[in-house]
């Protein structure tokens, strides 16, 4: 695999609006249409067709709760001081539903909040106006795996699919961004690094009846970095740099909260929820107070835990969420309070930026600017149902091994991404409980991320030394329900999946982008 030309999002001319065409391939051939080069492989499965089966023709007769379009397109927005930045963005427009469901997430790029309530039928449309393919994958909610976005049924440059589904997901943060591959390598990195990616939140009775935090006590919070050259020209991969950058991860310049630098915050003297996404391709975040005061934790991936859970700093790989409690009733006027990611051990392959794997900055500061009484509490008990797969001795297991293929990308179990193509070890029976274990051999940290389901985690164990990725294991929150699970290196991590309602294909795969784009991802099917 050659080096990348150099990807640079140079400011969009305003009387062509120019698309962000010719960016380069993973092989080098920006010279070739990138609608050509990222073509669908075919797969085989006649997916094809099933894809469209809750499409336009369809679903329109059929009533829904929600209603919406949500169209991924190139843009410029001010994210530095200066010359506007170009990016991809994904903009929403409300057809049916309540008035709350699709709200702006600050002034930067971040797609719109979308907000459901669990129980509804939704609809959406989905267009591509952007030069090259695309899908919108629902990172997290359990929908069919026709409507998941997957890179099989990818939506073609000037086109568009409507899907629908149920809510039937718990309470929690999830989000939204596109996973397109094509013969050259995934676009997912690319494609979520220009911009589009956009946090969902879902709603049900049972949170409501706890009376946590909500209005401007409510922070949905988005952290990626990025770097940018010239004129607040946002850049990717490219140079002599390029390899080396797909192994490890791209780890940007600088961080941005919400699509622009970390801010000072005026709010009241009250509790207050901080939902907070990993949208970075590959950075882990280490989440703690510059007060040294603990972390408490409401919930995760999959939702509210049992109950608040107290951490010294919560390590937050990419792709994962966390939903945090921070009471200010005893602050005063004036005073400030930072959540900071803090200082952690790295590995040798975790530099190659002004801002390492590792390094210590602010994200988001809160100043205290007036003074507040209420009556909140921190709940005891959040949410006690039963959320955890019934496992046993008998319970089987598959394992997974993480490797490297130096300068080739990354594999699992010694398989690259070949497509919606299965091994007979990657068939699953539906209405099965299993026990999964990834066994992290690799240099790198990998976050594994199951489509289609939400699983718990059972145990992780070290089976190998490593001097490296020191400094986060006290902040790894395994309770609770999670679609995503970080493996650090020389550990072993096991996880309790229950495979219900669809049958079908889904991915599963590594969350950094790079290494997933570069072979560390790869399809399981569902069979009655």
């Amino acid at each position: 695999m050659s080096d990348v030309d150099k990807h640079r999002l140079k400011p969009i001319d305003q009387t062509r609006r120019k698309l962000l065409g010719g960016l380069g391939s993973l092989a080098g051939l920006s010279a070739l249409r990138p609608a050509a080069l990222l073509a669908a492989s075919d797969d085989g499965t006649g997916a094809g067709t099933a894809g469209r089966a809750a499409s336009a023709k369809d679903e329109p007769q059929q009533a829904v709760d929600v209603d919406f379009r949500l169209s991924a397109e190139p843009d410029t927005t001010p994210i530095l001081p200066g010359t506007p930045s170009e990016v991809w963005r994904y903009k929403a427009a409300l057809i049916t539903g309540p008035q709350d469901t699709l709200t702006p997430v600050g002034k930067g790029f971040v797609g719109p909040l979308i907000r459901l309530r669990r129980g509804q039928r939704v609809r959406a449309r989905l267009e591509n106006r952007l030069s090259e393919d695309t899908t919108v994958h629902w990172h997290g909610l359990h929908v069919p795996p026709d409507v998941d976005g997957q890179p099989r049924l990818p939506i073609k440059p000037g086109e568009s699919m409507t899907v629908a589904f149920d809510v039937d997901d718990r309470a929690g943060l999830y989000w939204y961004h596109p996973h397109p591959h094509g013969p050259d390598g995934g676009r997912v990195g690319f494609q979520s690094y220009a911009g589009l990616a956009g946090p969902l939140v879902i709603e049900d009775e049972t949170e409501r009846a706890l009376d946590l935090p909500d209005g401007e006590q409510e922070m949905v919070l988005v952290l990626q970095d990025r770097s940018f050259a010239g004129d607040n020209e946002l850049t990717y991969l490219g140079g002599a740099g390029s390899m080396m950058t797909r192994m490890r991860g791209f780890l940007g310049d600088r961080v941005l909260v919400n699509g622009r630098p970390p801010e000072t915050r005026e709010v009241g003297t009250r509790p207050h929820r901080l939902r907070i996404l990993n949208g970075s391709n590959s950075r882990i975040y280490k989440l703690a107070w510059s007060d040294d005061r603990p972390v408490t934790v409401l919930g995760t991936d999959g939702g509210l835990l049992a109950a608040p859970e107290k951490y010294p700093y919560v390590t937050l790989a990419p792709a994962q969420r966390i939903d945090l409690w921070v009471d200010l009733s005893a602050a005063g006027i004036g005073d400030q309070l930072t959540l900071v990611s803090d200082h952690y051990r790295a590995g040798t392959m975790a530099g190659g930026s002004n801002l390492p794997a590792g390094a210590r900055f602010d994200l988001v500061t809160l100043r205290m600017a007036r003074r507040e009484r209420g009556v909140q509490q921190l709940p005891k008990v959040l949410d006690n149902r039963p959320t955890t797969p019934s496992v046993s001795p008998d319970t089987p297991t598959r394992t997974f091994e993480l490797t490297m293929k130096m300068m080739r990308g990354f594999a699992i179990n010694g398989r690259q991404f070949e497509g919606a193509t299965v091994a007979d070890d990657e068939i699953v029976r539906l209405g099965d409980t299993e026990i999964w274990e990834f066994v992290n051999t690799s240099m790198m940290p990998h976050p594994m991320h199951v489509h289609g389901l939400q699983f718990a985690v059972v145990d992780r164990e070290q089976i190998g030394g490593s001097r490296y990725w020191n400094g986060l294991n006290a902040g790894l929150v395994d309770t609770g329900r999670h679609d995503t699970v970080l493996a650090l290196p020389g550990e072993r991590v096991r996880i309790a999946l229950t495979f219900t309602d669809f049958e079908g294909f889904y991915l599963y795969h590594c969350h950094n982008m790079e290494h997933e784009d570069n072979g560390m991802m790869r399809y399981y099917r569902v069979r009655a």
